[in-house]
């Protein structure tokens, strides 16, 4: 595969962004960990939604959860925690249904 390609490729842009946030994660305060892992977790929702062509009423649910909890870290930790935990549920209810 040419690397032009691979620059391209979604995958390989989340792997790309894991990786300078696994960095980033080094100097930011804790809460970060876990924004970052979300934002990484809405990267990837928006790769399977393209690739199943936007399908999922579920994944779109959790996108929307994703981004009320991030624009709860910086003013409501607890309430982002919250939204953490609810985004688990919403994972495993996906799971069970399959």
């Amino acid at each position: 595969m040419h690397m032009e390609k691979i620059l391209e490729d979604k995958h390989f842009q989340l792997l790309a962004f894991l990786l300078t946030s696994a960095r980033g994660c080094i100097d930011e305060p804790p809460i970060y960990g876990p924004l970052r892992l979300i934002d990484a977790a809405e990267k990837l929702i928006s790769i399977l939604m393209e690739k199943y062509r936007g399908e999922s009423t579920e994944l779109k649910e959790i996108r929307n959860k994703i981004e009320k909890a991030r624009n709860l870290v910086l003013t409501n930790e607890e309430e982002f925690i919250k939204t953490l935990d609810d985004l688990v549920v919403s994972l495993s209810k996906i799971i069970k249904k399959t």
